[in-house]
């Protein structure tokens, strides 16, 4: 028989239950909206500098689609498992940094692997575009970090209503 424990047991509980939920969906929608932030300016990139407007649907869908998803998703479970309710501060976003730099550095890795092959972003021509990007997404991460685990970053986030 399988038993459990219900989480909201009386009217009271719900206002706890409304600002637990807010606390584990920050993660996902602050790392998905910075994600999809990156993704339209490497779209922008792709498409007026280095290789046009061929196989544009291919790369609106990568870049505002399936990569903010996928990154920002793993990133939201990966914080959500390993620091909310763990860890506060300063040390939180330097953890925040370190895991974004190894998501978003293997996703960028990938995406150039990807990119070598099918050509759809010049990764062939233009390879420094792929890797000078590796500083910028530790402090992305740091950034993310200060505002979901210290008291200042969630008051700019509470302002916003975010």
């Amino acid at each position: 028989m399988v038993q459990y424990q219900p989480i909201i047991t009386s009217p009271d509980d719900y206002k706890t239950a409304h600002k637990r939920r807010i606390i584990y969906l920050r993660p996902f929608l602050l790392f998905w909206l910075s994600c999809l932030f990156i993704e339209i300016i490497f779209l922008a990139v792709g498409v007026f500098i280095m290789t046009g407007t061929r196989d544009i649907f291919n790369k609106v869908m990568w870049t505002l689609v399936f990569c903010p998803l996928g990154m920002g998703g793993t990133l939201g479970g990966l914080i959500n498992s390993f620091i909310v309710d763990h860890h506060y501060g300063k040390k939180a976003a330097h953890f925040t940094a370190i895991l974004t730099l190894l998501v978003l550095s293997t996703c960028n890795y990938l995406c150039y692997s990807l990119d070598r092959h099918f050509g759809w972003f010049g990764a062939s021509e233009h390879p420094m575009w792929f890797h000078w990007r590796y500083p910028a997404l530790w402090v992305i991460g740091y950034v993310n970090g200060l505002l979901l685990f210290t008291d200042k970053g969630q008051e700019k986030l509470a302002r916003i209503n975010f």
